[in-house]
């Protein structure tokens, strides 16, 4: 689990919590990590990167999961605060050329830019864009993460 060793804990219960990530990370695709911890306020962040058995937790099931993990090895009075991030691969399977160009057009984007901040080839984005070529699984992950990202940091 990254970042453990923030907290002030014991080895043992240090232990515990590797283990039990281990096991979500492993078994449910749920990647768990310490974002940081200050003044008795633990804040953590679970991520469900896969479907399991064709299923996502929602961010409901996630947090719950995490605080269960953490319940009995941290004191009682940490603040635990869970940022659960639902994994939902239909809105990346769903991308369509047109949901790029209205994003690029409202974020005042041109392909140059894609390219450089995705590293898909001017080339490979031009094709894509005018449907001579089809998206693959990782042209729609760049495009959907930097999208997101992009609207929210707005570099």
């Amino acid at each position: 689990m990254k970042n453990l060793d923030l907290l002030p804990l014991s080895v043992e219960s240090k232990k515990r919590l590797e283990e039990f990530a281990k096991q979500y990370k492993r078994y449910a695709h749920i990647v768990v990590e310490v974002v940081s911890f200050s003044e008795d306020r633990l804040i953590v962040r679970a991520e469900q990167k896969d479907m399991v058995n064709n299923v996502f937790l929602s961010k409901k099931e996630l947090t719950e999961r995490t605080r269960e993990m953490f319940k009995g090895e941290i004191p009682e009075n940490w603040k635990l605060t869970v940022s659960a991030v639902n994994f939902d691969r239909k809105d990346i399977d769903n991308m369509t050329i047109d949901w790029v160009k209205s994003r690029m057009e409202r974020l005042g984007l041109r392909n140059k830019h894609l390219s450089n901040y995705t590293g898909i080839d001017k080339c490979t984005l031009s094709s894509l864009l005018s449907g001579d070529k089809e998206f693959t699984k990782w042209h729609k992950v760049a495009l959907y993460y930097f999208f997101k990202y992009y609207e929210v940091a707005r570099f």
